[in-house]
Parts: C-alpha cells; sequence; structure tokens
C-alpha cells in the first residue's frame, strides 16, 4: 500500500481515481510463524500511519485555525483602509485653504492600508486552498486507515485460522505403543475373561499415554493443557496385536499389547482448546460419523458416533418463543428432541426479549431452563410499513420504530478514536427503516423511470481491490459490480449523490419524506436494545452474517441476497456485513461493514469515514421514512 508521508501531510490514495473496496490479497505462506511476521509488519505500518494520520489533523486544525485568524485580521485593515481613506480625504480638502500642506504621510498611510489589505486577502485565498487540499487528503486517510486496519484484521483471521489448522494437523497423528499390564484375576472370572480384560485395561493405557502425548507435544501446549480435563480430544483404536500373555502361579496375568492408535479433534475442539471462537473450526461430519475413542477421567474408552442419540429438552419462562438448534427452527418450548452426540448451539428468541444462547456438549440426556430477560428497548409492537408506489409497483419493506434512549459508541474497549466516547443519546421522534437494504431490483425501477446515470457509469466506474490495492474501474458499475448479483442482492457502486437522487424519487412517488438515517438513528436499530459489538452478542459467530472469515459461502466473495441470515430484533436484515450503509450528516461516514471486511470491522460502533462521490462495491444504503 502507497502511505509515504509528504513534507506537510500524508499522501494517501487518490480518491478521484482509486477507492476502497476490500478484496484481500492472496498470502502465499499461511503458516503461523509467517503470517505473524506480516502481522507484526501491519502493526508497524499501521502505528505510523495512525502517527501521521494525527499530524494531518492536527495539519487541518492548525490551519483553520489560521484562517480564521487572517480573516478577523481582514476586518481590521478593512477598518484601518476605511480611516486612512478618512484621513488622505481630510489632508485634501485641507490643502485647498493651504496648498503647502503636506499630504504625503497621508498618501502613503492609505497605499499602505490598501496593500495590507490585498495581501490579506491573499493569505486568506491561499489558506483556503491548503485547507480544502488538506481535508481532501484527510478523507483519503481516513479511508486508507481502514484499508490498512481491514488488512491487519485479516492477518489476525489468518494466524487464529492457522494456529487452529495447526492444532489439528498435531493431533491428527498415527502411532503404535506397547502397554504392559498385570491383573489379578477374580475367583469368578473365566480365564478368557480375565485375560479379556487385562488386554482390555493395556489397550486403555495406551491410549490414554497417546492422548497425554498429543497434547504435550503440542505447539501450544501450555494453552491447551489448561483445557486438557474439560476436552473431548479423541483416539481412535485402528489395531492391536497382543505380544505376550502369561499366567504366573498366584492366579495372575501378565500381557504386552501393541496398538495402533489416531489421534483427532472432533468438531469445534481445536477451537476450544486454543480459547477461539468455534467459527474458526471446521465441522467434519466424515469425522463425526468415524468411531473414536474418548478417554475420560476414569480411564474408560467409550465409542462416540452419529449413531448415539441423546434427548435434549427444551424450556423457557415466555410463551410463543421459538427454538433454534445449530441454526435449525424446532419450534417453541417447552421442547424434546434427539440428538447425535457432540457440540449443539441452541438460541432461544421472542421479540422484545435478549436472546438466550448456549452451547453443549452433548454427551448425556441434558435439560435446557432458559430465563429471558425483557430487552431494554421494547420492539414486540414494530409496525411493518410498505407504500405503494404508482403502477402498484411495491415501495421498500419498512419497520415502524419507537422513539427510546440507547448507548451509543464503542463499549467495549475494541474500538477506533472515532467510536469514542460510548453515550447515551435519545431519540426523539419514531421512524420507520427499511427492512433490507435498497436492492437491486428496487434501484433498477428508480432508473427505468428516470434514466438516472450514476456517478459510476458517468465517471471512472467504481472501485474494487486488485491484489490488496484499492483501484477505480471504469467497466464497473451497479449493473456489473464485479461479481454476479439479481434483483435480490444490494445495489452497490452507488455514491451518496445517487442515494439521495433515489431517496428524493422515492419521497415524490410516495408523497412521503425518505431520507438516509442519521448515524445516531442508524446504530440505535442496529443496537436493536444490545450493548454488545453485534446485536446477538459480543463474538461473530459462525454464518451468522456476511463477512470476511464469518463462515456463510459469499464471505470475502461477494454480496448475498438480503435476507439470507437472521433479522435482529427490531426484524432488520443485514445490519451487520453484506454492504456498508452509507448514513445522513455533515460527513460521509458508512456503518456496518461488508462482505470482505473483517469482523473487527463489522461491529456496530465502527464508523467508515468516506469523500462525497466515493462508491465502490461494497458500499450500499438503507432507506429511511420519517412519519
Amino acid at each position: 500500500m502507497r502511505l509515504a508521508l509528504l513534507a506537510i501531510t500524508v499522501s494517501c490514495l487518490s480518491i478521484g481515481s482509486q477507492s476502497l473496496a476490500f478484496e484481500l490479497a492472496p498470502i502465499q505462506d499461511k503458516s503461523v510463524e509467517s503470517l505473524e511476521i506480516q502481522l507484526s509488519s501491519k502493526e508497524a505500518e499501521y502505528e505510523s500511519f495512525i502517527t501521521s494520520l494525527s499530524l494531518l489533523n492536527t495539519q487541518v486544525g492548525n490551519e483553520g485555525d489560521k484562517l480564521g485568524l487572517l480573516r478577523s485580521q481582514g476586518d481590521e485593515l478593512q477598518t484601518a483602509r476605511d480611516q486612512a481613506l478618512l484621513n488622505m480625504n481630510e489632508q485634501y480638502e485641507a490643502l485647498v485653504d493651504n496648498p503647502e500642506q503636506d499630504i504625503v504621510q497621508a498618501q502613503n498611510a492609505y497605499r499602505e492600508a490598501i496593500l495590507n489589505q490585498k495581501q490579506n486577502k491573499d493569505d486568506i485565498k491561499t489558506s483556503v486552498t491548503l485547507l480544502a487540499e488538506l481535508k481532501v487528503k484527510l478523507a483519503q486517510a481516513n479511508v486508507d486507515r481502514f484499508t490498512l486496519a481491514n488488512a491487519r484484521e485479516a492477518l489476525i483471521e489468518e494466524i487464529r485460522i492457522a494456529r487452529v489448522k495447526r492444532l489439528q494437523n498435531e493431533f491428527d497423528k498415527q502411532g503404535e505403543l506397547d502397554a504392559s499390564q498385570l491383573v489379578t484375576c477374580d475367583a469368578q472370572e473365566t480365564l478368557k475373561q480375565c485375560i479379556t480384560r487385562s488386554n482390555r485395561l493395556a489397550k486403555q493405557k495406551a491410549s490414554k499415554e497417546f492422548v497425554d502425548n498429543l497434547f504435550t507435544t503440542a505447539t501450544e501446549s501450555s494453552l491447551i493443557s489448561q483445557n486438557k480435563d474439560d476436552s473431548a480430544a479423541q483416539v481412535r483404536l485402528l489395531n492391536h496385536k497382543v505380544v505376550t500373555g502369561e499366567f504366573s502361579g498366584q492366579g495372575n496375568y501378565s500381557t504386552t499389547v501393541t496398538v495402533e492408535l489416531e489421534g483427532s479433534l472432533p468438531h469445534a475442539e481445536a477451537c476450544k482448546l486454543l480459547d477461539l471462537s468455534a467459527r474458526y473450526c471446521t465441522y467434519d461430519q466424515e469425522h463425526a460419523s468415524t468411531a473414536a475413542v474418548n478417554i475420560d477421567a476414569g480411564n474408560s474408552l467409550s465409542l462416540n458416533d452419529d449413531s448415539v442419540l441423546y434427548e435434549l429438552t427444551v424450556r423457557s419462562d415466555q410463551y410463543d418463543d421459538e427454538v433454534f438448534i445449530d441454526g435449525v427452527s424446532y419450534g417453541s418450548t417447552k421442547l424434546s428432541v434427539m440428538l447425535s452426540s457432540g457440540i449443539h448451539e441452541v438460541t432461544i428468541v421472542k421479540p422484545g426479549y435478549m436472546d438466550h444462547q448456549e452451547q453443549i456438549r452433548l454427551n448425556k440426556n441434558y435439560t435446557i431452563k432458559a430465563e429471558l430477560v425483557k430487552a431494554s428497548i421494547n420492539f414486540a409492537n414494530g409496525e411493518k410499513i410498505q407504500d405503494i408506489l404508482p403502477g402498484d409497483e411495491l415501495g421498500p419493506e419498512l419497520i415502524g420504530v419507537p422513539a427510546g434512549r440507547f448507548q451509543m459508541g464503542d463499549m467495549k474497549g475494541a474500538g477506533l478514536s472515532n467510536e469514542k466516547p460510548a453515550r447515551g443519546e435519545q431519540i426523539l421522534k419514531s421512524f420507520a427503516i427499511g427492512q433490507n437494504q435498497i436492492t437491486v431490483g428496487d434501484f433498477k425501477h428508480f432508473v427505468k423511470e428516470t434514466n438516472y446515470v450514476t456517478e459510476a457509469e458517468s465517471g471512472n466506474g467504481c472501485a474494487a481491490f486488485v491484489e490488496g490495492e484499492p483501484q477505480y474501474n471504469s467497466v464497473l458499475n451497479w449493473r456489473n459490480p464485479g461479481f454476479k448479483q439479481t434483483d435480490e442482492h444490494p445495489v452497490v457502486c452507488v455514491s451518496d449523490k445517487d442515494s439521495a437522487a433515489y431517496l428524493t424519487w422515492l419521497s415524490k412517488q410516495t408523497e412521503r419524506s425518505y431520507r438516509l438515517p442519521n448515524e445516531m438513528e442508524w446504530e440505535y436499530v442496529a443496537r436493536a436494545g444490545s450493548v454488545d459489538n453485534y446485536w446477538w452478542g459480543s463474538d461473530i459467530g459462525n454464518g451468522k452474517a456476511n463477512c470476511a472469515y464469518c463462515g456463510s459461502k459469499w464471505s470475502n466473495l461477494s454480496t448475498s441476497p438480503v435476507k439470507s441470515f437472521r433479522a435482529n430484533k427490531l426484524g432488520l436484515y443485514d445490519i451487520v456485513g453484506n454492504v456498508w450503509e452509507l448514513t445522513n450528516g455533515n460527513k460521509v461516514v458508512a456503518r456496518g461493514g461488508a462482505w470482505n471486511f473483517a469482523p473487527k470491522l463489522a461491529r456496530t460502533s465502527v464508523r467508515l469515514e468516506l469523500s462525497s462521490g466515493f462508491r465502490s462495491n461494497y458500499l450500499g444504503f438503507r432507506a429511511l421514512r420519517e412519519n
């Protein structure tokens, strides 16, 4: 990335010719070590850039102060000029009565006043030009800060994925162990039973030694060993051979067994051992259905595969709730269902209440008893609204939002400086807002009716990333953003001016007042009563939104059709990810993250500051209708 410092400011990517639309540059070596080296370099680059950006902010402030002073001086110089002119005129009048009157000093004073005023005007003109240039560069630098931040977050995501893969590879090993066991035969046992028990205990001993060795030899042994006692790390007996076996005269039987073993980490076990979100783990159904030996605290072995079912009972203290297990709806409580052994994600939802989320490891019959907590804002009565356009065409689907108070800004300490400080805010008037982002179909209808030409189509196209660098491409626009879209996808490659044109047209067609939501309104509906990083919690989870490394089939590839993921408590879709959404304000600011931005940059409080006219294939908008 070109982020070199000039003498007076930061020279950033030119918004006129390049812009931000993130497609991660391919990382050749994805080993943990190489990625950590790249991250260290990127962190240093980011810190250097932030220092430069701070200097640029200071320069903008200083130049603004200087311009204000010059304008104040201009008023004083105008007064001085008027006074000098008055003095000179008085001297000329005196000259009529006294030809000897000396007026040179008054003339020189007036001449000097004119020159001083001219110099002041030139200085103001120079300062205005410089301040405008600095503001453009600052806007560009703010965009580039997100480019760097996204690249940094992408490396963090890659490192976590690589750590998981490394640990899975370290456990996915085969080996042979010899184990000896001496048992005293029970008087009520047959000789065959005594031999079988001795061999079984020898195999258990070998399995325990094998899994212990997997933990101690792993690269992150110190970390994963802390979670060993609650682990479901498995070993599978591939084969065994009795090497020796003999009875002694005292009724003892000793055996030596050679055991061939294979280790594995089922489901999201690697993530649990590494204290990572389950989304970094691939759920391998093939492994889930393969018999494996599970070592428990008592050194016993048990078969664990998807043919073993247990009963899960779910209860809550509310009626008309809905239960989702692994993303699938099972209806309302009280609920009992037979599930395969292993890890399951259970979520209980009800409009107007906070979601109850629980991850369980099902290895026995289990009951969940949930107490649903009422949300700080009651959205249960949100009215569904859809205006009718001429010709009986339908406008965007809207949800009514009540007035209320909420907490705005970064409340978890993970935010950038422009997300702080967190503070209480109040929405004074209710409004209606789009259930989803404006779609290609919505925008197509507008263009068909008005013959509107977007800035991308009339200018130098729409921005996309090429090998990690943002560049405008003249062939890209809302009809062709660089990936396949249908009428149900969010429209992209539109600027703030394009969105304003659409919303003005929509207002005329419906005789209602449509506009972009301001930042306070946007964050109010995005949070939906939550103070976490995302409306469902502090972790992005897996497959809950379309953003880079978020686990969906569109992640880091393209936009997804609207309503492809669960709506928040207000009934709004894609409030996290898919495309950044433009907001209304003195600055052009987008919110919400996008399909090619890391999860950390899709948090509810993140603010992406842009220049007017900016467009890219990750930027869209959502409509708000005033009451």
